[in-house]
């Protein structure tokens, strides 16, 4: 059964700029390490960090409220066909678990000004 369903959508050229002015520290904040280092690996970093800004927006769109969600502790990474999954800390799991909610997915796409996302919710 649905419990919740986000959406978001992110625009490329904020988030270039989010880079530009605020660069590690707003990195460090936002995305994990292994995002982070997978968004580096690609030639416009800004188009896959902006993928995972909007699917953590979603996700926390399904949670209701981002009050005590670190961002860094949702992760977007891929498997190794290139499925997205999200994954999240112990911490947000337990709130998962609350919620029974058993499984989550997640779909993103981009272009070169826009990446969207798409999360729901199964218990």
């Amino acid at each position: 059964m649905i419990d919740a369903v986000g959406v978001d959508i992110a625009d490329v050229g904020r988030l270039r700029k989010a880079l530009e002015r605020w660069g590690e520290k707003f990195v460090a904040r936002t995305f994990s390490r292994r995002e982070a280092d997978y968004c580096r690996k690609h030639r416009d970093e800004a188009i896959r960090f902006a993928a995972r800004f909007a699917a953590k927006e979603a996700f926390v769109k399904c949670m209701g409220s981002s009050r005590g969600i670190p961002w860094n502790e949702i992760e977007l990474v891929n498997d190794g066909t290139g499925k997205p999954r999200i994954e999240v800390s112990e911490r947000i799991r337990t709130l998962l678990e609350a919620r029974h909610v058993r499984q989550v997915h997640v779909s993103v796409s981009h272009t070169a000004q826009h990446a969207v996302a798409f999360v729901v919710f199964e218990t």
